[in-house]
């Protein structure tokens, strides 16, 4: 009976230090994610500067396109996932509408200050789907290890559900390649 009872104990020992194991690996996998995401919360307000820079010069040339010029929606850092992927896409949408101003303001178009902003955005945009990338690749991580057993048990005690994608940005890249002006 007591040679039972120790295999019994062992097992016990050895199934808690298991799971202490795999939830161990599963926090690592979610401090993983939020340090690469801050590369992208840091990028995000390079951008959103580069923005504001070039909304302050179309301002000179547009001065009566007011509307365009009031919503750049303010940029949050660590946000969520879902709360990044708005804030990529208000970003675009706002480099969609100075586009659309630059149209009617050749002159615009053509400000050396203007196309320097521009070849900034386009390399802010890399630097982005770079960041993106590594979120990307560190939450296909960790949803591989909720989804697969026997660590799907650890997660489910613990809670945890699948983390969401950044969004891949393809509005950013059309838009940037339609501005693609050389720089003299």
């Amino acid at each position: 009976m007591s040679g039972l009872l120790i295999a019994l104990i062992v097992f016990a020992l050895v199934v808690v230090m298991w799971f202490i194991g795999e939830s161990n690996r599963l926090n690592r996998y979610q401090v993983m994610i939020e340090e690469s995401k801050r590369t992208v919360d840091i990028t995000l307000v390079k951008r959103y500067d580069t923005i504001s820079e070039m909304l302050k010069v179309a301002k000179a040339y547009a001065k009566h396109e007011e509307k365009v010029f009031s919503e750049l929606v303010a940029l949050r850092q660590g946000a969520s996932i879902q709360e990044s992927n708005q804030v990529i896409s208000n970003q675009n949408d706002v480099l969609a509408q100075i586009r659309a101003v630059g149209e009617n303001y050749p002159e615009l178009l053509s400000s050396n200050q203007f196309l320097a902003l521009q070849k900034e955005i386009a390399d802010e945009n890399e630097d982005l789907a770079a960041s993106k990338r590594i979120v990307n690749s560190n939450i296909s991580q960790i949803n591989q290890a909720i989804v697969t057993f026997p660590t799907s048990i650890v997660a489910g005690i613990k809670g945890m559900q699948q983390v969401q994608f950044l969004l891949e940005d393809t509005q950013g890249k059309k838009d940037l390649s339609d501005l693609d002006y050389e720089i003299h």
